[in-house]
Parts: C-alpha cells; structure tokens; sequence
C-alpha cells in the first residue's frame, strides 16, 4: 500500500467528522445569532428608554444587544438588561427582561390614574417644615460597580443569554479594565 493512501475506513472517518464540525459550526453560528424582542403596552405608544437611551414608543421592536450590550456607561449600569416605559398620567415601568420575554413579545400594562378635572384633583402634598433634605446617594465606588457588572454578567450566563465564552471574554475585560466597562 502506496505511503499517501488511507484505508477506506478512514475516509468514512474523515467525512463523519467534517460533518460533525459542519453542524457544530452551524450550531455556534446560531448561538451566536443576535434577537430581536418587539415591546408593547397598555395604553400604546408609551416611551421607550433602554440602557443607551431613549429607543422609541411602543409598539416597537429592538435589538437584543440594546438591551444587553457589552459596553455601557458605569452611570446607566442601574439600566443594564431593563426596559423602562413613560406615558402621560401612568406610573413609570421598569422592566427587567428575561430569557422567557426574548422568546416571546413583552406586553406591559402601565399603571395610569383616571383623568381627574383640575377642581376634583386633590392637592399636592406639602412637606414638613421640620424635613431637611435627604444628601444624595453617594456613587458606587469602583470595586461597587465591578461587583455589580460581575453580578450582572453571572445572571446573564445563568439565563443562557450568553455563552460561557463570551461570559469569560468580558470578565477578564471587567477585571482587567480598572474602570469596568464603560466607554
């Protein structure tokens, strides 16, 4: 048997494992497939805020990467994974997505108060004279959001929103960075 043949068992061989890697590609290829949610509410054509901003009104539809992107501002970190939801004379909403609500449309009902008439509208509430002001939180040091970016990153690997991979690649960048994530 000439030095450049191969029994035929190992083609068989050969051609099973190109076909193997062919599907496993295909299959990263799909994981790595980025969705789209479509957002409604109750009352309709409700502003849209996500993490980069406002994104529109609903009915609308986003890309999952804007819910989840990998790189945001430490200051909107608070905003990571959420959708917010403003509309005249309702409550806001926020509104943490989850693996489930990427798989389906997101319908969210704001809590809205009846229109009242000015004369039957109580009136505002007065604080006591005797209330000081409360100081304003103070910032998240930089451990604090590294901890949270950390925290956040682990609930997006436990949901399957992200490869393991992908989890490692921005751990090292969130450990690595000294300033986290933000841009």
């Amino acid at each position: 048997m000439p030095a450049h043949s191969f029994p035929m068992w190992s083609w068989a061989r050969v051609g099973a494992l190109a076909l193997a890697l062919a599907a496993s590609s295909s299959l990263n290829a799909q994981a790595l497939q980025v969705g789209t949610l479509r957002i409604e509410s109750t009352p309709s054509a409700a502003e849209v805020e996500l993490i980069g901003g406002k994104a529109g009104v609903t009915p609308l539809t986003v890309n999952e990467r804007d819910i989840y992107p990998n790189r945001y501002p430490d200051a909107r970190a608070e905003l990571y994974g959420t959708v917010t939801l403003r509309h005249a004379g309702c409550e806001p909403l926020r509104h943490r997505v989850t693996l489930d609500d990427l798989k389906q449309d997101l319908h969210l009902r704001l809590d809205c108060v009846a229109a009242a008439t000015p004369a039957a509208r109580p009136a505002p509430p007065v604080p006591a004279p005797s209330a000081a002001p409360r100081p304003p939180a103070p910032a998240p040091t930089l451990p604090q959001r590294r901890l949270r970016q950390l925290q956040v990153l682990q609930e997006l690997l436990d949901e399957g929103l992200i490869s393991p991979t992908e989890e490692q690649r921005v751990r090292r960048s969130i450990l690595q960075s000294g300033t986290g994530t933000d841009d």
